[in-house]
């Protein structure tokens, strides 16, 4: 909706007819500063019979012609008045020049083609408008014209009130004309309800007041344009903005969801290396377990090495002390021989083979009791450490190394049995 466009009407005398005819028709410009020159502007045929449109004077006077008036009309009297009907801007050329066409027509049925003087459109200026001049004949009932435009256009009757300001006591036909108007042309075409009094006070009673008001409306509609374009580049970066913010929520949403089952993937590798790291915690203890077993073990092997060591020397030992007594066996071997000399000796000869062998015999005895006493001293050490070693080593393997040692010591006893069994027979 836009403000309703405002009748400014005005009136001549005679003697400015000519000047005023000559602006409406485009034949001179006394005023108008903003013609563009092109010469698009519209004369209306008001005469069925006119070829082309009479300029106003010489209408005026063809009108004034043909009335019946009972006196002769005065120099002064009223003989046209005007009306600049305009688009204010709200409209674009052709519904413009619609518009004032129709404003054109609704005139000259209210008042009488018969008066319509002249009407031209001009577009060749700022805004679009229509001046329309019409006779302010009345037709009486004695069938007599007379020319009267206070009553055909009678401005309101004010007056002020209790608070000083300036009321309306009675309408005149001039308002009635200007809402008349908005209702039957200007309403189609979206035009608001005209406000009478207080639009007059903005300065649309004379001509000079509306020039200036429609050049603020043009520099309004200037900036309006500029503010539209303004508003159409926000609106659609507004809704480019929209669409942008549309896929970022969507992909927000997308990746939410993204998110939300890397999230759930974290928690499951969270959980699944708590596992491994209580699992490591199990290994590294068990590590530190088997550390201090290991150091246990290889604390022990030392020991037992040692202990081995040692045995293996004393075994070493024993196996000379067999040495020593193989050596007797030899003794014992040598004597034998002699024994068996003994048998076939005389009587003298046998009597130094007896003091032979009882010497050989004693100094056997005292080596052989020596190693003897060795032998029981290493088989009690023996002993001792293989209960040492059933203790540190286990059921086992102190089983394994007890065989071993008795296996030597079974080897010592038999060489020691032989000799044994060979020394009484050698006594």
């Amino acid at each position: 909706m836009t403000v309703a466009p405002l009748i400014a009407m005005k009136s001549t005398k005679c003697e400015s007819l000519e000047a005023v005819g000559k602006e409406l028709d485009r034949r001179a410009h006394t005023y108008a500063n903003d013609v563009d020159q092109s010469g698009r502007h519209v004369g209306y045929l008001c005469r069925a019979g006119d070829e082309s449109p009479v300029p106003l004077e010489q209408a005026i006077e063809r009108r004034m012609g043909e009335l019946n008036t009972k006196r002769k009309i005065r120099d002064n009297q009223v003989r046209a008045m005007g009306f600049i009907v305009s688009s204010n801007d709200a409209l674009d050329e052709k519904d413009a020049r619609e518009f004032l066409d129709r404003s054109v027509q609704w005139f000259g049925a209210r008042y009488g083609y018969e008066n319509l003087l002249a009407a031209q459109i001009h577009l060749d200026e700022g805004t679009p408008h229509a001046h329309i001049w019409i006779a302010p004949v009345i037709h009486g009932e004695d069938g007599h014209d007379r020319l009267c435009a206070k009553e055909l256009f009678a401005p309101d009757k004010r007056r002020k009130n209790a608070d000083g300001k300036w009321e309306v006591t009675a309408q005149g036909t001039m308002s009635r004309l200007q809402e008349d108007f908005w209702e039957q042309v200007a309403k189609p075409y979206g035009y608001e309800r005209p406000l009478r009094h207080e639009l007059r006070a903005k300065g649309y009673r004379s001509l000079d007041a509306y020039k200036v008001q429609v050049g603020t409306t043009r520099a309004l509609k200037s900036e309006i344009e500029t503010l539209e374009g303004a508003r159409d580049k926000a609106k659609h970066g507004a809704i480019t903005a929209k669409r942008e913010l549309d896929g970022l929520e969507q992909l927000r949403v997308e990746s939410s969801v993204k998110l939300g089952a890397v999230n759930a993937k974290v928690d499951e590798k969270r959980a699944q290396a708590a596992e491994i790291d209580r699992r490591i915690a199990e290994k590294m203890a068990e590590i530190d377990r088997l550390d201090g077993e290991i150091g246990e073990k290889i604390e022990l092997r030392n020991e037992v090495g040692d202990n081995l060591q040692r045995e293996q020397r004393r075994l070493e030992s024993v196996r000379q002390a067999a040495g020593r007594l193989e050596e007797d066996v030899e003794e014992l071997e040598s004597i034998a021989s002699i024994v068996d000399q003994f048998d076939h000796a005389g009587r003298f000869e046998k009597r130094g083979i007896l003091d032979e062998i009882a010497a050989r015999c004693d100094g056997l005895r005292g080596r052989v009791e020596q190693v003897v006493e060795g032998i029981r001293g290493a088989v009690g050490r023996l002993e001792v450490a293989i209960a040492d070693l059933a203790r540190k080593l286990g059921p086992r393997s102190a089983r394994m190394t007890t065989r071993a040692l008795k296996r030597d010591l079974a080897a010592l006893e038999r060489d020691y049995g032989k000799d044994d069994d060979r020394s009484p027979k050698a006594r």
